[in-house]
C-alpha cells in the first residue's frame, strides 16, 4: 500500500524543520531518586539535542537537505546547538539568534536499568517563533514540513502555507497547547506516543486513539509503543509492527529518530509498511546508547534492522 500522500518533487529543500533545539545533559542514575536522597552519577553526558533539531540531524546525515526553522539564545548553550546543527549541514540561515536571552537547556534522568528518561526542560518564552518570522518561499520550497507544535502560532502559520502550496505535514506532538485542534486539521502525517494519544483522545487501547486521531483529518496516524512497536492507520487499514529486542540504554530520541525514518521513507517512495518498519527500526536503534544525537543510526544500520 501506498502512502497516501503526494511528497511533491523539484522542490530546493527535503524538510524544513519547525521547533525545537536544546542543550542535553544526559544524567544516568541507578534508580530515579526519592526525594531527599543522593546518589552518584553512573554517567554524564552532555550534547546538543531537541525533537525537531535531532530529527533533521538523523536526515541530514541520511542524505536528505534540510533547514532548521527555530531560535537560538545567545549563550554558550545557543551557539553550541547552532554550531552542531551547521556542521551536520543543517541550513540554520533561516534561524534567528535572541540577542540578551539563554538557550533552551534540557536535564534528562535517564534510569540506568530500563534505559527509561524523564526530561525536565527550561525554555525562556522570548524564544518563541513568531509567525511573522516563518517565511513562506522557505516553506514553499519544501516537500516536507516538520513540526513539534512548541510554537503554536508558528507552527500553525507554517502549517497553512504548507498546506498552500502542496508540502507534505508532518506532526511530532507530545503536549497540548491552544492552538493544537486547528493544527491538527493541517497535519497529514500525525505520529504520537501513545502516552500523548491517550491523553488527548482519552482512548483506553491505541486502536481506539488512532480512530480518534483519524478524525482530525490526517491521511497516515500513527501511534508509538516504545519497545512494543507501533501502529500506523492509513486508508481504512491499520499497520502494525512489534518492537525489536535491543539492548536499551537510553530511549532519548527515539521519537524523533521514528519521525525521521518515516520522513526519509517518505521522500524515498517507500509504501507504507515498509515505511513504519524503517522508522521501528530506526528508533529501536536509537535506544542502544546514551543521548539524542551520538545514538543516530547510520542509514544502512537502518535499513539492515529493518529487513530492507
Amino acid at each position: 500500500m501506498r502512502i497516501p500522500v503526494a511528497v511533491p518533487a523539484g522542490r530546493e529543500i527535503d524538510v524544513v524543520g519547525l521547533g525545537q533545539n536544546t542543550v542535553d545533559h544526559l544524567c544516568v542514575v541507578e534508580r530515579f531518586p526519592a526525594p531527599d536522597t543522593k546518589q552518584r552519577l553512573q554517567a554524564l553526558a552532555v550534547e546538543p539535542g531537541g525533537q525537531i533539531a535531532t530529527a533533521l540531524v538523523a536526515l541530514r546525515r541520511w542524505g536528505a537537505r534540510a533547514t532548521y526553522l527555530g531560535t537560538f539564545g545567545d549563550d554558550e548553550a545557543g551557539a553550541v546547538s547552532r554550531a552542531s546543527l551547521a556542521s551536520e549541514g543543517v541550513d540554520v540561515a533561516h534561524a534567528p539568534v535572541r540577542s540578551g536571552h539563554p538557550n533552551q537547556l534540557s536535564v534528562i534522568l535517564v534510569d540506568a536499568r530500563t534505559g527509561e528518561r524523564t526530561v525536565l526542560w527550561h525554555r525562556p518564552p522570548a524564544l518563541a517563533l513568531a509567525p511573522g518570522e516563518v517565511p513562506r518561499a522557505l516553506i514553499a520550497g519544501a516537500r516536507v514540513l516538520h513540526l513539534d507544535g512548541a510554537d503554536g502560532e508558528a507552527a500553525l502559520a507554517a502549517a497553512a502555507m504548507a498546506r498552500a502550496t502542496g508540502v507534505v505535514t508532518v506532526a511530532d506532538i507530545d503536549v497540548a497547547f491552544a492552538e493544537l485542534d486547528r493544527l491538527l486539521r493541517l497535519v497529514d502525517v500525525l505520529i504520537v506516543s501513545w502516552e500523548f494519544a491517550r491523553t488527548l483522545t482519552g482512548a483506553a487501547a491505541p486502536e481506539a486513539a488512532l480512530e480518534s486521531l483519524e478524525r482530525h483529518g490526517a491521511a497516515v496516524v500513527g501511534v508509538t509503543l516504545g519497545s512494543a512497536g507501533a501502529l500506523l492507520a492509513a486508508g481504512g487499514r491499520v499497520l502494525g509492527v512489534a518492537g525489536h529486542a535491543v539492548a536499551t540504554v537510553d530511549t532519548t530520541g527515539a521519537g524523533d529518530l521514528f519521525h525521521a525514518g518515516f520522513i526519509w521513507a517518505m521522500l524515498a517512495g517507500l509504501e507504507l509498511e515498509p515505511a513504519l518498519r524503517l522508522a521501528n527500526a530506526a528508533a529501536a536503534l536509537q535506544c542502544t546508547r546514551l543521548g539524542g544525537r551520538r545514538a543516530i543510526p547510520t542509514l544502512a544500520e537502518a535499513r539492515a534492522l529493518a529487513g530492507l
